[in-house]
């Protein structure tokens, strides 16, 4: 997989660190199953600044879901370097998100509920977190939706109503 990037990368630490979103350096990664060994990741450097819009292209299997899941403290890299706003990328964090390729939804919870779990599951459910989800299923189109389960919404809609943390 090759990254590029139009922002020239730093010299230092500290200068990389400024201002970036995400900055990935020299990040490796492989993969044991059973005896065989798959390189996933070589040597990867990626650098995101605050409001950038980055995509990342290339064949299938070559480690760009791979190189989410670690910027998204998923599964750890074996070598290298990964910060989010400044620190270490150490496990999951809510000051990141992924977006999945397929939709995530329970099944039997409404657009509302679904949106809601983050805050019921870490005990942070209460007037603010129920009208905070209101405002984001309005900012996404799914005011009218709020009640309605993932079997009644398009596909486009199930991707826009999944969980958050409001």
């Amino acid at each position: 997989m090759s990254i590029a990037s139009e922002t020239p990368r730093a010299t230092s630490a500290a200068q990389r660190a400024a201002g970036l979103a995400l900055d990935i350096a020299g990040v490796s990664k492989v993969f044991r199953r059973g005896g065989q060994l798959t390189q996933a990741l070589r040597s990867i450097d990626l650098s995101v600044a605050a409001g950038e819009f980055v995509s990342l292209l290339g064949p299938s299997g070559c480690g760009k879901s791979t190189l989410l899941h670690i910027a998204a403290g998923f599964i750890r890299q074996d070598a290298g370097e990964v910060r989010a706003h400044g620190a270490p990328v150490e496990g999951p964090n809510a000051d990141r998100g992924v977006l999945f390729q397929s939709p995530t939804l329970f099944p039997w919870l409404s657009s509302r509920d679904n949106v809601l779990f983050g805050p019921r599951a870490s005990g942070r459910m209460g007037e603010e977190a129920a009208s905070r989800a209101d405002e984001l299923l309005a900012m996404v189109g799914l005011a009218d939706f709020r009640d309605h389960y993932p079997h009644q919404l398009s596909g486009g809609m199930r991707h826009r109503g999944r969980s958050r943390a409001p």
